[in-house]
């Protein structure tokens, strides 16, 4: 890798203390860039340590899309001479994006622009190019708050999982949710108090996901394109990951599709995966970093390196992916513990008798290399567990 220009970059994360914020530390601060950050934590929570974190300041969740905490961040850069500042909520994103002209540090923003983000948050909208661009789909439902559209699925199709068409457009939030039939699913409907678009309801079915890690320059060229296997998942999300070899067809379906969003900077796809057929049922995307960053980034692959690559900071060359699974130890220990408690659902996969789930836990416990433990940077590592005690 070499930087652009003589002047090292001075990067800063805007986010919470976890995962991919460590990630980052440890990327950019490996390269000799001094690494800042303003965490987003409350007075009681932990402060953010790593021995690739050059400073920090915080700022209170409260602050955050308000004049004092504008203030703040544009201090914080002036005082760090950041070069530029990167965001992980895309909210907050969009907030840096709209306030530009207010501020008066010169720090760059590594982000795409607020339209682009907004479109790009939208499930329909995905799913809409995801289907233009030749992308497998599953099944796909809309159910609204009247409860229009029930009636059109046929009963076959469930159980069905249940998705917010974007982050904000469901109250209370989620993820993810699962309705077993017709009932479970005005059930589900019922108890939210707001629905502003229409829920994605798609047949469930017991596969591992797909994850499609890539960035993508201003000047539209699709870098670092890399596919990773998702083995087990808990809770809905990555629980174990490992590199496999990126099916050139969808690569090309992926390129064309962050094509059309005008993306920027790093995104990562997730499917549905059936290895007996080499089908790929397309489910979301996300342009930010996110839950699998320091997983990939444990396995050789550098997102946080990536991404700046994507804004013209720096040049790295092609990540040497190492074979082997990767896991949060903290998770495996949590999905043990509900595997013994029989509190695991149909959405921790895969469906499996608790004995063989147990074994195949403790083994990856034993064998996996773990996404935040590191002998360079202990620092980070207790600060993190450290933040994991308190928060319960």
């Amino acid at each position: 890798m070499r930087s652009l220009d003589a002047s090292s970059p001075r990067p800063v994360l805007l986010s919470t203390f976890g995962p991919p914020a460590l990630a980052c530390f440890r990327s950019w601060g490996r390269q000799g860039f001094a690494a800042g950050m303003l965490c987003i934590r409350k007075d009681s929570e932990p402060l953010p340590s790593s021995r690739y974190l050059a400073d920090f300041r915080s700022i209170h969740p409260r602050e955050l899309f308000t004049e004092e905490g504008l203030l703040k961040i544009d201090a914080f850069l002036k005082e760090f001479r950041a070069t530029g500042i990167m965001a992980i909520q895309e909210a907050v994103s969009c907030w840096i994006n709209e306030n530009r002209g207010r501020m008066s540090s010169e720090a760059a923003i590594w982000a795409p622009p607020s339209p682009v983000i907004q479109n790009v948050l939208s499930k329909g909208e995905q799913l809409k190019v995801a289907r233009e661009v030749g992308l497998e789909l599953l099944p796909t439902y809309l159910v609204d708050k009247h409860l229009d559209g029930i009636g059109e699925i046929p009963p076959e199709q469930f159980p069905l999982c249940l998705r917010p068409d974007g982050p904000r457009s469901v109250s209370p939030g989620f993820k993810v949710r699962l309705a077993r039939n017709a009932q479970d699913l005005a059930k589900s409907i019922e108890q939210l108090t707001r629905i502003d678009q229409p829920l994605l309801a798609q047949p469930f079915m017991n596969l591992p996901n797909l994850v499609v890690h890539g960035s993508r320059t201003v000047e539209g060229k699709a870098i670092g394109m890399q596919a990773f296997l998702v083995e087990r998942k808990f809770q809905g999300v990555t629980l174990t990951i490992r590199p496999v070899p990126m099916p050139e067809l969808l690569e090309r379906k992926c390129v064309e599709f962050v094509d059309r969003f005008a993306m920027t900077g790093c995104f990562h796809f997730e499917f549905l995966y059936d290895a007996r057929s080499g089908r790929a049922y397309f489910l979301e995307i996300n342009g930010r970093l996110g839950g699998t960053t320091a997983k990939v980034y444990a396995c050789g692959y550098d997102e946080p390196l990536f991404a700046l690559e994507s804004y013209g900071v720096c040049r790295c060359s092609r990540p040497k992916i190492q074979n082997s699974v990767v896991a949060g130890r903290h998770a495996l220990l949590k999905y043990c513990v509900h595997t013994l408690t029989n509190r695991v659902t149909s959405l921790d996969y895969p469906i499996e008798p608790p004995l063989r789930r147990l074994l195949k836990a403790l083994h990856a416990l034993f064998t996996c290399r773990d996404e935040i433990l590191s002998f360079t940077d202990f620092r980070g590592t207790l600060a993190f567990y450290r933040s994991l005690v308190r928060s319960g």
